[in-house]
């Protein structure tokens, strides 16, 4: 097959995800150098169902926060506006996608989406770290990276299958086994997607490059951090995305651009830089949990 065949298939069946106009709008306004953060509040407002999800994570322990958060203007107003529009665009895009997931015990999908939310946060932890604007297009990227895997999942599920067992079986990458298989892999798939979604450059960039940051011309910064985001993640054993190979941070040419790029990575204890993250690891899996039962 190749990228075309496999669109092709995938179109001729008429079945495409769909994400819920909340988290549409949550994507547009974090690429939103002007936005302002009540305009997320009165969005989260909008869906009663996902403003309670929003308040349930607020009002977990990861938080500590002193009393009762009763309403999102408050958990806006304690919480910060990037937490409460990372948490709003998380509990919505999985609660949307999960059900695209293929069920098969072979591949965990609980644990993919416990991988993804991880990146995000690992993303936008490192666009801190690197000084860079903070902008939201991180942690959406980081939390859609791999939505390639979902459409290959769903619509081949059979093929999908044999690329998981191939990677495992010679010790590569998903990404490498996904080619063999299908002539294409889940970068360009869910690069595809995203353009069907009309996402953002950067945000698509991201999702696109994710595996070749250098590619992603010049969104080059954003994807490289997702890119390095993911081997954080990988490395730290946060969920599961179908690779079992190990991975050198110390190795990878985009972790070496980005800290000869950007001073703020320079020396940093990639250890202690983890450890610190601790909590958003124990709050991606929270999100993960909370967002598929609903």
């Amino acid at each position: 097959m190749s990228l075309e065949a496999v669109v092709r298939q995938i179109e001729s069946r008429g079945d495409l995800p769909t994400i819920g106009a909340v988290a549409a709008r949550v994507v547009r306004l974090a690429a939103d150098p002007d936005m302002d953060f009540r305009a997320v509040g009165r969005i989260i407002e909008q869906d009663p169902a996902l403003a309670a999800r929003v308040l349930r994570v607020a009002n977990s322990p990861y938080y500590g926060v002193p009393g009762r958060v009763g309403t999102v203007e408050r958990a806006v107003a304690l919480l910060g506006f990037s937490q409460i529009r990372n948490i709003a665009l998380s509990l919505s895009l999985i609660s949307d996608l999960s059900r695209w997931g293929d069920g098969e015990e072979a591949f965990r999908w609980d644990r993919f989406w416990e991988h993804s939310v991880g990146c995000a946060y690992f993303s936008e932890a490192l666009a801190r770290q690197a000084g860079l604007p903070a902008s939201g297009g991180e942690y959406a990227g980081g939390l859609l990276h791999d939505v390639g895997k979902i459409l290959l999942g769903h619509h081949f599920p059979r093929e999908f299958q044999e690329a998981l067992r191939l990677a495992a079986r010679e010790r590569q990458g998903l990404l490498e086994a996904e080619r063999r298989v299908f002539g294409t892999d889940h970068a360009e798939v869910g690069g595809w997607l995203a353009a069907k979604w009309s996402f953002p450059p950067d945000l698509l960039a991201s999702i696109r490059h994710h595996h070749a940051p250098d590619a992603a011309g010049e969104y080059t910064t954003v994807a490289r951090i997702v890119h390095v985001a993911d081997l954080f993640t990988k490395a730290k054993c946060i969920g599961f995305g179908g690779d079992v190979v190990a991975v050198c941070l110390a190795e990878d040419p985009a972790w070496q651009r980005l800290v000869r790029d950007h001073p703020g990575l320079g020396g940093l204890d990639v250890e202690r830089f983890t450890l610190r993250l601790d909590q958003e690891v124990e709050l991606a899996r929270d999100l993960a949990r909370t967002a598929e039962r609903q």
